[in-house]
């Protein structure tokens, strides 16, 4: 007896739609003390609607490929004049309501040579993290060790307030060369061209860009390593390295990143933070991690994760201030997996916060923690975290110090493709911020 093998579609795919409901509502300062948010102000409250979409398609044996992600916001309160002072402002508030297409790209791949043909919005692959309206190309040569790419296009800029159409372009080219299996040389070399607003915000005034770097990565089994460096105009800008060594027979593992910001970044070069006109300059900065982290059976069901490390970062040069500090902490956490039924779970962090090379006595001790339920229908979480600085958007760009967020989740899969969520968040810093999310999800 023969037994009958199905077809495999011709077409297959995943759609993803989400809508929420947020509100917000922030009183009017602790003890009227004026705070890191500024002078007190009454009580607010804000109300939003978002709709996201993200979906990915193929067809043809998987040789060709669809992607797109979009979202669209919409001020439920109303849009709030330019100049007058909102605590909840933020990026829709320039355009009501906001559109913003992520990706829309369609692509063809694996026909050697040719890795991957990719048209329409896309971000890039290679160089620091980018988006553009545009084309990507990928060859395949000598075996596969040898591999050509490049892009070009207009860069997308999501929160310009007057976009315009021909202003910011890029193009980038480099090869890779993989001389064995487990190991890949690649560099790249990438022109920008954009135009921004002078000092007097009216005049357009043009400013170009080369940046160029080369990585070394190497990998073997469950472990890797990274080193690169990368070049802006005629200096170094970027270097640094990652490391994961994984001992899977005594469940064992050990992560380390490296990476030293060595010039500061300006307004062409911040395309890795969309928030640059905001922020104000990067300065140079070194970032470090390293942890360790260990897995523990408890019985039949329950897991232990251990993880102990250390993080910090230190101005290289210039003043410490807003957005560019110096901080360091060491830690160490617990989680609690499938605790005495599968799906509960239970989380715990001590942390030491200090102020790297200060001799005055910033230090401390900040706990934070979780507890939860998650199974594939149903999901629950509360717990509350510190953070010593947090980036708010609110009536300015504000930098918050000693924010502690406490938090509660629930999410009930109704129907195989339905899901429905709602979170809250209080936010203690300088006054009480409370926000609740209420969504539904369609995976279809």
């Amino acid at each position: 007896m023969q037994t009958r093998v199905d077809p495999e579609p011709a077409w297959s795919g995943e759609l993803s739609l989400v809508q929420e409901y947020r509100v917000r509502a922030a009183g009017s300062g602790l003890d009227g003390s004026s705070g890191t948010l500024g002078a007190p102000v009454g009580a607010e409250t804000d109300q939003d609607l978002r709709l996201t979409l993200d979906g990915q398609g193929r067809g043809y044996h998987d040789h060709l490929q669809g992607q797109i992600s979009a979202a669209l916001w919409y001020d439920v309160d109303g849009h709030v004049p330019q100049g007058q002072p909102d605590v909840f402002g933020e990026i829709s508030d320039y355009r009501q309501p906001l559109f913003v297409v992520y990706a829309l790209s369609a692509e063809w791949r694996h026909s050697l040579p040719l890795e991957y043909l990719r048209l329409g919005r896309q971000a890039s692959e290679h160089g620091l993290p980018i988006t553009f309206d545009g084309a990507s190309l990928g060859l395949r040569l000598w075996e596969r060790k040898l591999s050509l790419f490049g892009y070009a296009g207009r860069t997308i800029h999501f929160f310009e307030a007057q976009p315009g159409l021909f202003e910011n372009w890029v193009t980038c080219v480099g090869a890779g060369y993989r001389p064995s299996q487990n190991v890949r040389l690649e560099f790249d070399s990438r022109f920008e061209h954009d135009s921004i607003l002078a000092q007097d915000q009216q005049e357009r005034v043009w400013v170009y860009a080369h940046s160029y770097g080369l990585t070394l990565s190497m990998r073997r089994e469950e472990s890797w390593a990274k080193l690169f460096v990368r070049g802006l105009d005629r200096s170094a800008s970027h270097a640094g390295g990652a490391l994961r060594l994984v001992f899977p027979s005594i469940a064992l593992g050990v992560d380390a990143q490296v990476n030293a910001q060595l010039r500061t970044l300006g307004e062409i070069s911040e395309n890795e933070n969309p928030f640059f006109s905001l922020l104000g300059p990067s300065l140079p900065n070194l970032r470090t991690r390293f942890e360790v982290w260990k897995e523990i059976g408890l019985g039949q069901r329950t897991k232990l994760n251990l993880r102990a490390g250390w993080r910090m970062r230190q101005l290289l040069s210039g003043v410490e201030g807003p957005f560019n500090r110096n901080f360091g902490g060491v830690y160490f956490q617990t989680e609690l997996n499938d605790l005495t039924i599968k799906g509960l779970f239970a989380t715990g962090i001590l942390e030491w916060n200090y102020v790297p090379w200060s001799l005055s006595n910033d230090s401390f001790l900040a706990l934070g923690g979780s507890a939860g339920y998650s199974t594939r229908k149903v999901k629950a979480e509360a717990g509350t975290y510190y953070q010593r600085w947090k980036v708010n958007y609110y009536r300015d760009v504000e930098e918050l110090q000693d924010a502690r967020t406490v938090y509660g989740s629930a999410g009930f899969r109704v129907l195989p493709w339905l899901e429905v969520r709602a979170r809250y968040t209080l936010e203690i810093v300088d006054r009480y911020i409370h926000s609740a999310f209420f969504s539904l999800r369609e995976d279809l």
